[in-house]
Formats: C-alpha cells, structure tokens, sequence
C-alpha cells in the first residue's frame, strides 16, 4: 500500500489499452492500469475482452480478485456476470471455463500480482462474494456524517471484510449539490480511498471528474469539499482498515469551475496538460 503513488486524478480513457501477455491473469485480453503497486503487484486496471473470448480451465489466480462490470457480459463456470454485476473472489478460487460472447469491460481490483495458474486452487469460501446483481438492490439512505449532508449519499454496500474493516460500496451522490456558502471542512482518512466514478460527475479541489475518472489516495491526506451539478455514482473502496472520517476545523472553498489540476506520479505526469473533455449533451 506504501508503494502506490497518490493519483488524484485521471480520467481513464487518457491511458492506453494493453495486451495482456502469457503468464497474467487474462491472456488475450486487454487493460488499462489504472494503479499499482510496485513492490507487490497489487493493482486496479480496466479489462476488456473481446466478443467471442473463452477460456478453459481449471485455473486460479494467486491474488484476491474483485470485479465490477461496467459493460457487457461474462460468464465464468455457468455464472453470468452481467453490466453491473460485482464479485469478490478470494486467491486460489478456481475457474473452470470463462467465455464473454458479447464482449465486456470490467473494473477489476487485485491484491497482489494477479498471476494465472494452470490448475484447480484452494481457497477459503467464506470470503467470497461470489456474485451480487447491484440493480436489484436497494439503496440505503441512512446518514451517517452530518457535513456530508449537502451530498444526500446514499449507498450500496458490497463487501465489508469482518476483519480487515477493508470495505466496497457504491455511493450515489445527488444532483445540485455543494456545501453551503460553497465553503466546508476538509477530510481524511486513516487508510487508503480509491475511487472510479461510473456516472455523473464529481467536482473537487483537483477538478471534475466525469465517467473514467479515477483516484487512489493514501491515508491521512485532507480532500474537499466536494459537489456535483448533476448527480454521480462512484464506485469506492477502502484499503488497508477500517474507514472512519477525520474533519479539519478550517474550511476550503469549494466552486464547479475548479480547473484541472491533478495529483500524479512521474509517469503520469504529461497528462497533467490534457484535461478530459466529457461528451457534450449539444
């Protein structure tokens, strides 16, 4: 966790698809490295099969797996993991046969170096979740941190490790929502927060992020305020503890017309100049 820069923030479509090669998790497919660990492994990337990919087994990967389907389809031993569909898979949990007819992009989260092994693994299933169709639950609206009342967050939790406080959701962020006098208190937290914003938009003191935009941000850093002119759901995680909000007794101003200006590692840094232009609505 130590070892993953802070990234603040990049809209994914700037970075350049890849093929995978053999020895990695999905060989023949494509991704784009959202973040990772240099030490490790551990990484965030967008994944994209082709229509028609398949792949037998039996196989496992030698890090967590957690996936999120942002388009198209996959199905993995009779299972289809349909566009919005989540599933945490645990190290060593074995596929047996894989294909996506349609195609599909996903969002995918490894907890090491997500190496593919040629044979049946073992793992403990009490820490799957092997599959949850998010459209079909319900958002939950329970407030639970008064100065991010301005937000109206509600949540769809996905996964929270019982031991680790390791924690995923969704967060649903209202439309025409800023703090008050458009000036507020500054957060933190005590580990890291990574986020990917699925819909909407998200404007914060780095700019806006549109559909694509991704952060990961280690622990004890002040951010915000935030707001957003027309809604935006973010899909977000905590890594490495329990998530807990620690507020600053200054105030920073927020306003929707904050220029891009992102928080970038070296190798990232010439897209500092290149802010992403979201598809117009005329």
């Amino acid at each position: 966790m130590a070892h993953r820069p802070h990234i603040e923030f990049v809209q994914a479509q700037l970075l350049p698809w890849r093929r995978i090669g053999a020895g990695l998790a999905r060989p023949d497919a494509e991704y784009r490295l959202l973040s990772r660990d240099q030490v490790t492994g551990a990484c965030t990337a967008l994944m994209r099969y082709p229509p028609g990919w398949s792949r037998l087994g039996p196989e496992h990967i030698r890090a967590d797996e957690e996936f999120f389907v942002l388009e198209g389809e996959l199905e993995m031993d009779g299972e289809v993991y349909r566009a919005d569909s989540y599933a945490f898979l645990p190290a060593g949990w074995t596929r047996r046969a894989m294909v996506s007819r349609p195609g599909c992009v996903l969002l995918a989260f490894y907890s090491a170096e997500p190496q593919l092994v040629g044979r049946a693994g073992t793992c403990d299933p009490a820490r799957a979740v092997p599959h949850l169709r998010t459209r079909a639950m319900e958002w939950d609206r329970t407030l639970n941190d008064a100065n991010l009342r301005h937000l109206g967050i509600s949540r769809k939790d996905l996964r929270t490790d019982p031991v680790t406080g390791e924690r995923t959701f969704l967060s649903l962020i209202l439309p025409q929502s800023e703090p008050r006098d458009r000036r507020g208190p500054r957060e933190s937290h005590p580990v890291v927060e990574e986020c990917y914003v699925v819909a909407g938009s998200l404007c914060g003191p780095h700019g806006t992020m549109h559909p694509g935009g991704y952060f990961w941000r280690p622990p004890a850093i002040p951010h915000g305020p935030f707001g957003s002119r027309w809604g935006a759901v973010c899909l977000i995680r905590f890594v490495g503890g329990r998530h807990e909000n620690i507020w600053s007794e200054d105030e920073a101003p927020f306003s929707f017309d904050q220029s891009y200006d992102p928080v970038l590692p070296p190798e990232l840094e010439h897209l500092r100049g290149v802010p992403w232009q979201a598809p117009g609505a005329y």
